[in-house]
């Protein structure tokens, strides 16, 4: 039983440590000003401009979506999320961070791209 312990200590450490350093952090950081607008958007008049977020280095956020207004509010990124929150309308969105240049917004499905 001894010998067992001292056998199953050292993986149980491994695997501790593996699962520590393999947990995800932000994916994106935000330094300068990031914008995103929808892919393959057509418009159907002048005022549809389609899906769009900026996200400013000190955490706040425009949200156009869809349209032509832009709702301004705040940003957290946790992991593969970033949420926003405004006060004008559902008062926030989630967005799925894919990559370093593309999101998509949750609800709808709809794929932004950086410019």
């Amino acid at each position: 039983m001894k010998l067992l312990k001292v056998t199953c200590l050292p993986l149980v450490l491994f695997f501790v440590i593996l699962m520590s350093t393999g947990c995800k952090k932000d994916q994106l950081v935000v330094n300068e000003e990031k914008q995103y607008s929808q892919v393959d958007h057509v418009s159907s008049n002048a005022y549809d401009g389609g899906w769009g977020l900026t996200l400013q280095p000190d955490g706040v956020a425009d949200v156009i979506p869809g349209g032509d207004i832009i709702y301004r509010g705040t940003y957290k990124i946790s992991g593969s999320k970033i949420k926003v929150k405004t006060e004008q309308n559902s008062g926030s969105y989630t967005f799925e961070i894919i990559s370093e240049t593309e999101i998509k917004e949750k609800e709808s499905g709809i794929l932004l791209r950086s410019k």
